[in-house]
């Protein structure tokens, strides 16, 4: 029966279920804790039907139903284990076993195959089949039929079950066009167009969500089984995206990443940077042992003395001319726990206030400017993206910087038909999906910002109360006086404008560029008026894209030369110490480090010659210290 216009109730195994028209017999069995086998689906997919292994039966039809792409009916009433499914799903593996490879104890899926495991609990242990087994064969020499199709993907065709779900989600999930499925019949093969390889920042999910080995990863491949590793819970550090991780290890080596699915966040996809950044704490070169400088060369030294160096030096210099003589860099891909040992121990051990974790812009606002500080107070939710209407994003090349939310935009356009109007001074990849991107002249953004909201008011498409007065304070004053500054049409700037008048739910994004430019406090300021106007703060949401993965967690923890007033306060109680003197941010060190007036830096994670802008000048500061300390991994 319906209970209602929107659900539908029928009966699953002998349970009563009511659940959303539309709903697939799959998607309400797992509602109600019956798992159904499935190769070809997936959660973020459209369903395919395709590898049939999900049947079930359903009263009153002639056959069996794959559960994955049947829509629910009222009164329904479906069984997914009786004696007819049992049999139908043992000779769909039966068909699948025909042609597939009895190579499971050279397979790197093997102990986590899909496959296997249905094999092993439906008790197909024989075939009825005695012909030979049909090979794709890559190399007639070869006992191995592989085909390496990108940078990190080997193919093996002879054991792919054509569910298509790496061709699925390459196309619908990352927009990729460079994997298809070529010929027909028993001689279909996945693989890439001629010339082309798989080489996306996504590609590796496509590994990740084969339910066999056909495609596997020379990061993994015959490394070790996963049955010989322990899995831990992790979050990936190279972006402020925050995707959640499974890194698997053996001892104290790890063997890889894969995603671990939350929907909040990354809907269990994650790119390529976060699945194989681990390497690099497993490389050869990594440091095992301090070196202090002696002349020209690195001298490998033990834990005792490198430590005992450092205290000497540090003290010698507090004691004389002051920690204020005492620099502090930390990265803002660390920790939280280590940037506050960080901050404790320049504040309380060395009393000083020289700390930064913001390496990547050589100007930066010395002191916290209340604007700023007011935008970054506002929650932002990453799964919120899709619920929009309008997604404006300023100076951020999604791709490169956060391709997570990237994902969810790609999604709330391609699968919502969400507008996305682009704002930057450069074309971007993501750009490609938009209404229109806006390419401004450089430094032009805050007369861009300002001409949306003049066309907002002149077009009447506010609610703002006084809005009259806010025009009055902006420039420029006029739309035309914009359209100049920034080389962006009359008509594209009332059309931006109109749009944002309609628009119900806006999200509002603004990247590195913007937290790390000269006029950031006017550009916070032009973000806060459009929100205003726009009504984005009622309805919508403002994200602050931070820098690294955990620059949030730096400004909250203080990791900068100022802090408010409460949070001195607070850690005078905690510490029962606080420096008096005034800090001085990263640009400021070096500075004085050139005026020989810093004497010392400890460096923590960060690549100063690489991540700072000026790298002759960081050169010239970083030599004239009397002691440098840096710590990182390789």
């Amino acid at each position: 029966m319906s209970d209602n216009n929107n659900n539908v109730t029928l009966t699953i195994d002998g349970q009563l279920v009511s659940v959303p028209r539309g709903t697939t017999v799959l998607a309400a069995a797992k509602s109600i804790g019956i798992e159904i086998p499935t190769f070809c689906w997936h959660p973020k997919l459209k369903p395919a039907g395709s590898c049939r292994i999900c049947y079930v039966e359903i009263e009153k039809a002639r056959t069996l139903m794959v559960s994955c792409a049947t829509e629910v009916a009222p009164d329904m009433v479906v069984y997914t284990a009786s004696e007819k499914v049992l049999q139908g799903r043992k000779a769909v593996l039966e068909f699948i076993l025909a042609n597939h490879p009895l190579d499971c104890p050279t397979c790197d899926k093997g102990g986590e195959c899909d496959l296997q495991n249905l094999t092993f609990e439906h008790g197909v242990d024989d075939s009825r089949f005695d012909f030979k087994k049909y090979r794709h064969i890559r190399d007639k020499n070869s006992t191995f039929d592989d085909l390496k199709i990108g940078p990190e993907i080997i193919r093996n065709q002879n054991r792919c079950l054509l569910c298509y779900k790496c061709v699925r989600a390459n196309k619908e999930i990352f927009g990729e066009d460079d994997l298809g499925a070529f010929q027909r019949g028993n001689i279909t093969e996945i693989n890439t167009p001629p010339g082309e390889q798989v080489d996306s920042l996504y590609s590796g999910n496509l590994v990740e969500i084969c339910p066999v080995g056909a495609l596997t990863s020379n990061d993994w491949r015959y490394k070790i089984r996963v049955w010989n590793t322990q899995t831990v819970d992790s979050i990936c550090p190279y972006c402020a995206d925050g995707c959640n991780l499974t890194v698997w290890k053996n001892r104290q080596k790890v063997y890889r990443a894969t995603s671990r699915r939350n929907d909040r966040i990354d809907e269990g996809w994650i790119c390529d940077v976060g699945r194989y950044g681990y390497q690099v704490s497993m490389t050869e070169d990594r440091l095992t042992t301090p070196l202090i400088k002696k002349g020209e060369s690195q001298v490998p030294a033990t834990w005792e003395e490198a430590l005992g160096l450092i205290g000497e030096k540090l003290k010698k210099i507090k004691d004389g001319r002051g920690g204020v003589c005492i620099g502090g860099l930390i990265s803002p891909n660390l920790d939280s726990l280590s940037m506050y040992a960080f901050s404790k121990f320049f504040r309380k051990v060395l009393n000083s206030n020289n700390v930064d974790f913001r390496a990547g812009y050589k100007m930066l606002p010395e002191k916290p400017d209340d604007l700023y500080s007011k935008l970054t107070s506002v929650a932002f939710k990453i799964a919120d993206i899709e619920k929009s209407d309008l997604i404006l994003i300023l100076d951020s090349d999604l791709t490169k910087e956060h391709p997570i939310v990237n994902l969810r935009v790609r999604k709330a356009v391609t699968q919502k038909n969400t507008a996305l109007y682009m704002l930057n001074p450069i074309t971007t990849q993501t750009g490609s999906l938009a209404t229109d991107e806006m390419v401004y002249n450089i430094g032009a953004l805050h007369a861009l910002l300002n001409g949306i909201c003049i066309s907002l008011i002149d077009q009447n498409l506010t609610q703002y109360n006084n809005a009259g007065e806010l025009k009055e304070m902006l420039s420029p004053n006029t739309v035309e006086e914009a359209s100049r500054i920034s080389g962006i049409d009359v008509e594209r700037i009332n059309s931006l404008a109109n749009t944002i008048g309609q628009a119900k739910n806006i999200s509002l994004l603004a990247g590195e560029l913007l937290t790390g430019s000269v006029d950031r406090e006017k550009l916070s300021g032009a973000i806060i008026n459009l929100s205003l106007l726009s009504g984005i703060f009622n309805d919508g949401q403002v994200g602050l894209l931070s820098q690294a993965a955990n620059s949030k967690g730096a400004e909250k923890l203080g990791v900068m030369p100022h802090q408010s007033e409460k949070s001195i306060l607070t850690l005078k109680q905690v510490w029962e110490r606080y420096p008096d003197s005034e800090g001085l941010a990263l640009d400021q060190m070096i500075r004085s480090s050139i005026k020989e007036e810093l004497d010392s830096m400890l460096i923590v994670g960060s690549n100063l010659l690489l991540e700072y802008p000026d790298g002759t000048v960081v050169k010239e500061g970083l030599e004239k210290l009397d002691f440098l300390i840096v710590a990182d991994i390789c």
